[in-house]
Formats: C-alpha cells, structure tokens, sequence
C-alpha cells in the first residue's frame, strides 16, 4: 500500500544526447463580471446575461452512477479531487459560450463545463462526451499531505516498485533528501510531484511504444525544486522541478507529465 494519499516549452535536441525542457504553462484564470439586466424576461434569461465566475459552486458532485468529485475554490482557480484518487488537481478557468465557464487541467484538456444557469457537465477519459453532475453537498478543505522523510524516500521505493510491476519498467525515483528533510512544506510538495510524476509516467506508458520510449531513455527520475514545474531529460535522468512557495499551483498534474512525456520522448502514450 502507498504510505499516504497520493506546458510547454519549445524542445532542443543535440545528436544523440536529448536536453528536453518542457514547462507547464498555467492558464490565467479569467474573472470578468456584468451587471445583470435590469429588466430580465424571466430567471433563465438573467442568468444568461450574467458573466460570473460565481455561477461556479464548490462543492461535493455526483456525476454518472459511481463518480464523486470535490470542486474546492483556491486562489482564483478550482482544485478539483475525485473519490478514490489522492490526486489534487488545479483547474484554471476560461470563458465559454453564452456566459458559462470551462475549467481545464494543466495540461490544457477541459475537466468541467459549466453553464451561465449552473449546469456542471464533467469530462473523464471514460466518458470523453461528458456526464451531467450535480452538487449535493459542501466539501471539506483540500491540504498538502504531511509526510515525515522516512515515508517520503519509502513513497519513492513504492514508486519504483510499482511502475516495475504494472509497466515492467525500471525506473529510480529520488530526491534531495538533505534539503527536504527540514521543512515540512519541502517534504509536501516534493512528495506530491513525485506521486504526480509517478502517475503521469504510468499513464503515459499505457502503449507498447510509451513503454519502450521510456526504457531506452530515462532510467532516473530526479524530484527537485525550480522556479516553475517544468520536466527536463538529460542523459538518462528526468528532473521533474516544483516551487514550494506556490501549494499546488506549485507543481504539475500527472495529466500535465504524461502530455510532457509525448513531446519530450516523441511518442503518443497511452
């Protein structure tokens, strides 16, 4: 078991030694308002005219017969959890047709649609055409897991462990661990890029050609801070960066390093 709850740049290739360099650009979130109409035929048209991000409601969602999902505001954008997956992700929002709202992953792809009267449609790799939600209740803040170093270098053995058995892949996940071992806030987000790289590698192995890729190319992925989240390949290591003053802004999706992976190693992943 996991011990706790688990872009893009232009790339510069030499020969046959790669120096990638991918970052994750993170979308602005837009925040325009109208007055509404004055004299509104009725409730729906009023709701129309508006343009605010308020029609956003955070909040627990059901959508289909067995997904949940958490929608947390935070900073100006959403942080989005589904029940059963540790994974928090950041949705930026952006404007839509008839004054809705689109929210979109870091990775760019849309996660939810909202319409100007409230209506939430989410989108899953499941369910590519969407499936009506609804909120049903509040939801609970979303936090940085607190880990102690010893559960970190063991999440990152885990890592290592698992990838091997689910994609037969060998991969050494590290960090540096005098630098985090200090400071909480370090520990938090260093664990949390690497469950996010984690899981975005295994995504993005899901193909036979992802996996091959990736065998012949990385045989280390090295966690470590940086300005920006960004990923970079060199010489068989893949440094995946995060800035510890940003929470969860701080560092990229799983969705964002699988989409990463694709340009740097050249191949469509699963």
């Amino acid at each position: 078991m996991r011990p706790l709850p688990r872009a893009t740049q232009d790339m510069k290739q030499t020969g046959a030694m790669a120096r990638p360099f991918i970052a994750f650009a993170a979308l602005l979130a837009l925040a325009g308002a109208s007055a509404m109409p004055t004299h509104a035929q009725d409730d729906l048209a009023a709701r129309m005219a508006r343009d605010s991000v308020g029609d956003i409601q955070p909040g627990e969602y059901a959508a289909g017969d067995n997904v949940r999902f958490a929608l947390v505001p935070s900073n100006g954008n959403f942080l989005l959890r589904f029940d059963g997956n540790p994974e928090v992700f950041v949705l930026y929002t952006d404007h839509a047709s008839l004054g809705g709202r689109v929210l979109k992953y870091d990775s760019g792809t849309t996660a939810l649609q909202v319409s100007s009267w409230g209506g939430v449609t989410l989108y899953t790799d499941a369910k590519p055409n969407g499936l009506p939600a609804v909120r049903d209740s509040d939801a609970p803040p979303v936090a940085l897991a607190q880990i102690s170093l010893s559960q970190l270098q063991a999440a990152a053995l885990d890592e290592t462990e698992h990838l091997a058995y689910t994609r037969k892949l060998t991969l050494n996940f590290t960090a540096d661990w005098n630098d985090v071992s200090a400071s909480p806030v370090l520990r938090a987000l260093c664990y949390d890029t690497l469950e996010n790289a984690a899981h975005g590698i295994e995504r993005f192995a899901a193909s036979a050609p992802a996996r091959a890729a990736i065998a012949a190319r990385i045989s280390v992925v090295q966690i470590a801070m940086g300005k920006k989240p960004t990923i970079a390949l060199r010489a068989k290591t893949l440094t995946v960066t995060y800035n510890p003053d940003h929470g969860f802004v701080g560092r990229a999706s799983s969705r964002a390093i699988a989409h990463a992976l694709g340009t740097v190693l050249g191949v469509k992943g699963g």
